[in-house]
């Protein structure tokens, strides 16, 4: 648990840190392992940067239906390229890594 308070405290000061303002994610999200063999779900992220076509990092909220505990809060980093993001995350309420798709609400250079 320490462990996981230690990276949640060290993305959360990178991100205040970021010169551009935050911007919002929405996708879809794949959730790896597990004995279901992969999930797939929803996501909403908190991206560190909100300029388009630079890595970020990222602290979002996930939902997956089809799983007996469907939450998910995770941390993760990623590329953003116009009005789109690619990341890779790790969940730290189901302890498996992810990777999401979707819509980046960036601003314009």
């Amino acid at each position: 648990m320490k462990v996981i308070k230690l990276v949640v405290a060290g993305l959360i000061s990178a991100s205040t840190a970021a010169q551009a303002e935050p911007a919002f994610f929405a996708g879809v999200t794949y959730l790896f392992d597990g004995p279901d063999r992969g999930t797939l779900g929803f996501t909403v992220k908190a991206l560190a940067s909100g300029r388009p076509d630079r890595a970020s990092v990222a602290l979002g909220f996930s939902v997956y239906p089809a799983l007996p505990s469907p939450f998910g809060l995770d941390v993760g980093v990623g590329y953003q390229g116009t009005d789109a993001a690619g990341l890779v995350s790790y969940d730290l309420v189901l302890n498996r890594f992810a990777l999401s798709a979707g819509y980046a609400d960036l601003k314009d250079d």
